[in-house]
C-alpha cells in the first residue's frame, strides 16, 4: 500500500502537468490554480540587481517556477517569528530579523525528485553582502524541503538577520542543480535597485601578484578582473597561537615544523557579472618552495573574538576587511600567501590566484 501511494505521488502530478493542463488549454477550459510564469532572457528583469523581479511575479528558471509572496522586517517579522511557546533571540543594536515567503513549483520533466532549499537562497541589500538563513526549522512553514516531483509546489519562509539601515533588499536565488548556474534577483521592497559603484569602471587589472616569485608587497593593492586585494597587517608564531587559542574549545597547536600566521586583508569584489561568491579562510594558503599549496590541518577559530574573521557571502561591489589564519613553514623568512578565489568556492573557479608577500 505504501509503495502504491509513493507511486501515485510521483505519477499523478506528472500526468496533470503533461496531459491534463495542455488538454484543458486546447479545449479552452479554465484551470484556476496556476499562474503563468515568465521566462526572463539574459537582459530581462531579475538577471541583475538593477532590475529585480517584483513581489508576486512568477518566473521560470530551469527546473523551477519561483516567486516571492511576502516580505517582512523588524517588528512585523518578529510578530510571525515569536509565538507563546517560542521566542527569537534578542539581536544586537543595529540588527533586525527579515522574512521572505517563497513559492516554488518543480517543472523538471522526469520521474526523479529535485531539491531547491535555503542553501540556494539568501537576502542581500545595498551593502553588497549576503544574509543567509539563521533559524533552524523556524518560522513555520520554513522553506526547507527535498523530494519534489514534477508539478509539486512548496511555500515557506526564509529568514535572515540584516542591518537595520539596509536598503534595496532582495532575495537571491542561486541554483546550480540543473547543470548550469542560474542566478535571479527578486525585489523585496518597492523601487529596490542596486547598481555597481561608478568607480569600478576606473579600476584596471595590474600585474601585481600574478607570479609566485613576485608577490604583492604589503600595503599595495593587486587588481585582477574580479578582485582588488591588499594586506594590512600580519601576526605569526606564539602571538598568533595565543589569539587563536583564546576562548577556543577546539584549539589544537600547530604540527611540528609549522606555525600559525594571521593575515589581515582588505578585499573588494569587482567582478562585473552579478553573481554571488563565498570568501573565507579556505581561500588563503601558504605556498611552498615549489609554488604549490603548503598543506596543513584545518584551523578552528574562536567563535567569540575581538577580531573580525573573514567569512562572508559577497556580491560585486562589496568591500570588507578581516583576518584569516593560515599554516606556514616554521621560521619561514619570507612566507608567501596565495589568495585563491576558486579554492572551495562556488562561482569563482575561473578566477586567478593572487600571491601576497608577508613581512
Amino acid at each position: 500500500m505504501d509503495n502504491d501511494r509513493r507511486f501515485l505521488r510521483r505519477v499523478l502530478p506528472l500526468v496533470v502537468f503533461l496531459f491534463i493542463i495542455p488538454l484543458a488549454c486546447a479545449l479552452n477550459t479554465s484551470i484556476p490554480t496556476t499562474q503563468k510564469a515568465s521566462n526572463p532572457g539574459s537582459t530581462a528583469s531579475g538577471t541583475t540587481r538593477k532590475n529585480p523581479i517584483p513581489i508576486g511575479k512568477l518566473i521560470s528558471i530551469p527546473g523551477w517556477d519561483i516567486k516571492v509572496v511576502e516580505f517582512l522586517r523588524g517588528e512585523a517579522a518578529l510578530a510571525v517569528i515569536n509565538t507563546p511557546d517560542w521566542q527569537a533571540n534578542p539581536l544586537p543594536a543595529g540588527q533586525e530579523y527579515a522574512l521572505a515567503k517563497i513559492f516554488v513549483r518543480c517543472t523538471s520533466l522526469d520521474d526523479s525528485y529535485h531539491s531547491l532549499g535555503i542553501s540556494q537562497m539568501f537576502i542581500t541589500g545595498s551593502d553588497y553582502k549576503g544574509y543567509g538563513d539563521t533559524m533552524d526549522s523556524w518560522p513555520q512553514p520554513e522553506f526547507l524541503f527535498e523530494d519534489m516531483f514534477t508539478a509539486e509546489t512548496v511555500e515557506g519562509w526564509i529568514d535572515a538577520v540584516i542591518p537595520t539601515d539596509e536598503q534595496n533588499l532582495m532575495v537571491v536565488v542561486d541554483d546550480e542543480s540543473n547543470g548550469n548556474r542560474t542566478t535571479r534577483f527578486f525585489a523585496l521592497e518597492a523601487g529596490a535597485s542596486i547598481s555597481l559603484p561608478g568607480d569600478l569602471s576606473n579600476l584596471k587589472p595590474n600585474d601585481l601578484g600574478v607570479d609566485v616569485n613576485n608577490p604583492v608587497p604589503p600595503g599595495q593593492a593587486a587588481v585582477s578582473p574580479a578582485w582588488e586585494i591588499s594586506t594590512l597587517d600580519s601576526i605569526r608564531g606564539q602571538e598568533a597561537e595565543t589569539i587563536i587559542e583564546k576562548d577556543n574549545g577546539n584549539y589544537s597547536p600547530p604540527e611540528s615544523g609549522t606555525e600559525y600566521l594571521l593575515l589581515q586583508v582588505k578585499l573588494r569584489y569587482i567582478d562585473p557579472t552579478d553573481q554571488p561568491v563565498w570568501i573565507g579562510g579556505s581561500n588563503f594558503y601558504a605556498v611552498d618552495e615549489s609554488g604549490g599549496r603548503f598543506s596543513g590541518d584545518w584551523i578552528y577559530l574562536p567563535t567569540q573574538s575581538d577580531r573580525v574573521w573573514l567569512s562572508s557571502l559577497l556580491l560585486p561591489g562589496a568591500e570588507l576587511q578581516g583576518w584569516v589564519a593560515v599554516i606556514i613553514p616554521a621560521g619561514a623568512a619570507q612566507p608567501v600567501i596565495a589568495f585563491d578565489p576558486g579554492y572551495s568556492t562556488s562561482g569563482a573557479t575561473d578566477q586567478k590566484v593572487v600571491y601576497l608577500a608577508v613581512k
